[in-house]
């Protein structure tokens, strides 16, 4: 069922959801972002990052879904673009492809970060997210 947010039709409540909680946590989003092979992101979006060898943000192409498990996603496209995205044509897209589920436990990526990196999910980067998260499903 299509739910609308900000003017936009989403293809799911999740979807509109997540895009009202990027919005609270300040992170700039573009829905329905370009394929990667035979992956077709929800969302590309844009969060900042104080680390001095970041350049000041990162950036993520993401899938939603209506999962509480992540583990039983283990092989969904998005999981597989750890550390980079690229097109065919070797163009850099994101720092790391990303799956959301439903809500901001259920989240993770993989990418560079500092002079390391690894495994986030949205507490890492956002401290009050699950105020945020109810705030953003309160507003639809």
């Amino acid at each position: 069922m299509s739910t609308e947010y900000n003017g936009l039709e989403f293809k799911t409540e999740l979807e509109a959801i997540w895009a009202a909680f990027f919005d609270l946590a300040g992170w700039q989003w573009w829905y329905n972002p370009v394929q990667v092979e035979n992956w077709k992101p929800d969302f590309k979006v844009t969060f900042p990052c104080g680390h001095s060898e970041c350049g000041g943000s990162h950036t993520l192409l993401v899938s939603v879904l209506p999962t509480r498990d992540l583990s039983s996603q283990k092989d969904h496209p998005s999981l597989s673009h750890s550390y980079g995205v690229a097109n065919k044509d070797g163009k850099y897209l994101a720092d790391g492809g990303a799956l959301f589920g439903i809500g901001p436990l259920v989240t993770q990526w993989q990418i560079a970060h500092g002079s390391g990196g690894g495994i986030e999910d949205v507490h890492f980067r956002v401290h009050n997210a699950n105020e945020l998260w109810d705030r953003a499903a309160a507003t639809l």
